[in-house]
Formats: C-alpha cells, structure tokens, sequence
C-alpha cells in the first residue's frame, strides 16, 4: 500500500462545511443574544470588560454571507490541487505500517482549529497545537490553512476571490508538516485529516471546555499539563478534539503573553520548532529573489543563517490602523512572543485607556508604536543602526502590505537619513501565482533571517518571526530584535 488511497487531483479538503444560510442565522442570533445581555446586564458586563479587555486577532473581517456567489472578473487563484496530491502520497499514509503508524498509531486530531483569520494567528496556534500532540505522544494530525469553510474553491475578501483553503505544505515544512523529525527522535511523522478518518472510524472526542474550562486564566504552561494528563488517561488510540469547540489555545492567550511565556523553555527546544521548516514554495521565492534581497542567499542552502547586514522591517498598513484603535481603547500590551523580558523594546501601556476607550494622547502613543508614520519609521531605523553594531547594517528589506506610493515615500526618506546599499519590499519580489497567496511566509523567511529585525509588538506575524529567531539562534542576539 504506497499511500493514502484516495482520488488524485482532488481538492484539499473541504472540511466540516457549514451553509452560509446556518452561518448567517448563528450570528444573528450571537448578536441578538449579546445586545440582550448588553441591555440588561450592563454593569457587571462593564466589569467583566475593565479586568479582561479582549485581545483580537488582527484579520478581524468576516466573510460575508450572502448569496449567491459573485461573479469573479479579476482572474482566479490557484487552487493548490497539487499540493494536496503530494501530502495524501506521503508515506505515512499507509494503514499497514507497523506500529507506531498505520492501524496502529495513536493520533490527535484539533477539529477545533482556527479558521477565518490571516496566517499569523494560524501559524502560532499549529506551532502550539503540534508541540502538545508531540508531548502527548500522539501523532499530530496536520490540516489546510482554511480560510473558509466551504464547498467551493474561493472565498471573498474584499471583493477579490482568495484561496478558500491552502495546504498547510505549501507554507510550512518539517515535522509541523509531515516530515520526519529530526533524528534520533523516532516520532511518527503526522498526517492529514483524511488518513486520520481511514484509521479512526471510532475515536473518543473531547470538548475543550472539560480541561480549560475550570481554568479560563491559567497560563500555557498549566494548560499542557492539564491537557497532558488529559489524553495520558485516554486508552483509545484516536482522539479528536471536538470541532465546535473554542481552540485550547485561544486568542485571548496570545493576547496575554504574561500567561504564554512560561511554556517557552519546553517550545523552544522541542523538534516542532528545532525542525521547523519552510515550504519549498517559499524558500524556492527567496532564492529567486536572491539579488535584490541579499547576495549570501544561497540555492539549496539551511535557510537558517543570518545575512549579515540585512535590516527586516515589519511594517503594517491599511486596515491595520482600525485594529491599532482597537488596542488603545483596550489598553492592549504586545502580543504573542513579543513580551520576551531579554527584548530591549518594551511597551506600557500609557494610563487612561481601557474599557473601550483612550485619549487623544494614549492613542497617538499606540499608533507610533502599532502604525508608525515614516518621520517615526525612519527614527527608529536610525536609531538602531547607530546603536552597537548597527553600523554594519547596508541593505533593507520591508515586509508590508502597504501601497507602491507610500513606500515611495518611504525608501526616499531612507535614503536620506543614510546610505544603504539597497532598500526592496515585499512588492518588489517577483513571485509565481501560487507564491502570491503565501506572501507572508515569503516576508517571514526573509524577516527570520535578518541581522536584524525590527517587528510590530502589536503583530502576530511578528511575533511568529520573533518565535522561529530565537528558537532557532538557541535564545541568542536578543538585542537583535526591535520593536516600533
């Protein structure tokens, strides 16, 4: 049996599909049940807001709901048939491997992962989701970057068809996606969702909320050894965590770095990340873009040394302002990763916000911090390059969403506060069609490889980049990482 025996050129899976119509009733009612709750409960409801201001992912958009489908007039993306061809002919995917694989594997499948929100909040979630399937012993069952659950190929964003689903190889490489873990750990490699199914006719689902649940402040940390002593007690080889149940690692903990850090000295050395590798996909861009990124780009090399000289800078634009707001009001601190204590850039957020609100002031300080304007960008640029060190800095990459104008703006201002070698951005790559739908991983290579890097605390991409860095250098050059 060579692999998983399914159709080939088939579409990534369409999992779980749930009609606009049902989806469009669901959040009806959410919304009627919140402004009831609102009307008669305001106070308390006030409370509840003040002590536990809600940390939001930064792709807030939902896709809308009606029908019928527009007629798309821009061209089609891909739709990354290929890919998924390639993960069901992995060789894992055989029922008669003996154990610990096939029939005789003991797998966890998180039904319950995240969908509807940019790569970002994915990636951080798959990083924490496999590292406990890893401690569990269990078989990590890998799934598509789903953008939308649906029965179709494309979603709507903006107007604009998108992919509606991606697989997860075509971002991502290393044991998070299928490869073998680094030897001598003999880990069964993981699986897709498909293969999963084959094996698992019977499993034993769990609903999230019996372990988080009676904890809902605990720290990372605390939820693996729950979750840990969970699934130990567990005989049944196949788990599922229930599909319509919260993640086990939500947004509200990524937004409260105060309870994420104390699982880091377990994360950073486990092969989830030790192995962590991009997707052929990416590296294959990086390595055509060789000249304008940075010459030490080499064909077929570790993607993993630094190159010396290179400044990355994250900076956010569009839609990014309104989520910036958002975290004033809140009184929002760095997410993720970005609140390591080694880090040289901290941020406090300044007294009078919270609650929904924030001054004049409180909001112009978060804005120089989470959407600088280039008087701000180029400061802080300077400052870092006349910092120890910062002299040998020549070449510049931006990593942005923002338009071709403004950068224009931008790369002049850099040029005259100094002289660099060579400024490019993320819209100066020249990428295939597939690449343009993974354009983040394609800036996050680049940032992660960076002499230095100068992030948006507020951002979990950032965050992400910050995460892959310092796992990967062994919690070195900390000074080498900056925030806005």
């Amino acid at each position: 049996m060579d692999g998983l025996p399914l159709p080939s050129s088939s579409a990534p899976a369409r999992r779980f599909p749930i009609t606009r119509r049902w989806r469009s009733l669901l959040v009806l009612l959410g919304c009627t049940l919140s402004l009831f709750l609102v009307m008669t409960n305001v106070r308390e409801l006030r409370v509840v807001e003040l002590v536990f201001p809600p940390p939001v992912p930064e792709v807030t958009k939902v896709l809308p709901t009606a029908l019928p489908r527009p007629t798309w007039t821009t061209p089609l993306p891909p739709n990354f048939y290929n890919w998924h061809d390639r993960e069901k002919a992995l060789p894992q995917h055989n029922m008669d491997l003996p154990a610990p694989q096939g029939r005789h594997g003991r797998y966890i499948w998180f039904a319950n992962n995240v969908k509807n929100l940019g790569w970002g909040n994915v990636m951080q979630e798959i990083v924490l989701n496999a590292h406990l399937a890893y401690l569990a012993k269990r078989t990590y069952v890998f799934d598509n970057y789903t953008w939308e659950v649906t029965s179709e190929d494309y979603s709507d964003y903006n107007g604009k068809p998108i992919p509606a689903r991606i697989p997860l190889t075509a971002l991502l490489a290393g044991p998070i996606a299928g490869d073998p873990f680094p030897p001598p750990d003999t880990t069964p490699p993981a699986v897709i969702p498909e293969f999963f199914d084959l094996v698992c006719v019977n499993r034993t689902v769990i609903d999230r909320e019996t372990v988080n649940g009676p904890m809902p402040d605990a720290s990372a940390a605390a939820i693996y050894q729950a979750w840990i002593e969970k699934l130990e007690a567990v005989e049944d080889p196949c788990v599922e965590i229930e599909k319509m149940s919260a993640q086990i690692f939500d947004f509200w903990l990524f937004g409260d770095s105060r309870r994420l850090l104390d699982v880091w000295p377990s994360l950073w050395k486990s092969p989830i990340l030790q192995g962590f590798k991009w997707s052929p996909l990416i590296t294959d861009a990086v390595e055509a873009n060789r000249e304008l990124i940075h010459p030490a780009i080499a064909k077929n090399d570790a993607h993993r040394e630094p190159l010396p000289g290179l400044l990355a800078l994250h900076i956010r634009r569009g839609d990014f302002v309104d989520h910036c707001t958002h975290l004033a009001n809140w009184s929002a601190r760095f997410v993720g990763f970005n609140e390591f204590p080694q880090l040289p850039d901290k941020f406090v957020p300044p007294e009078g916000g919270g609650g929904g609100f924030n001054t004049d002031v409180g909001h112009a300080i978060y804005r120089s911090h989470c959407f600088p304007d280039i008087p701000q960008i180029v400061r802080k640029v300077m400052e870092v390059r006349e910092s120890p060190g910062g002299h040998a800095l020549r070449r510049v990459y931006v990593l942005t969403n923002g338009p071709r104008e403004w950068l224009a703006e931008l790369k002049e201002a850099l040029h005259l506060a100094a002289p660099w070698t060579s400024i490019s951005t993320s819209r100066d790559l020249t990428i295939t069609h597939e690449q343009k739908y993974v354009a983040q991983a394609i800036d996050m290579l680049i940032a992660q490889r960076a002499d230095v890097f100068i992030g948006n605390g507020f951002s979990s991409m950032t965050s992400n980049v910050v995460m892959v860095r310092q796992a990967q250098n062994q919690n070195t050059d900390w000074d080498k990482i900056r925030f806005w």
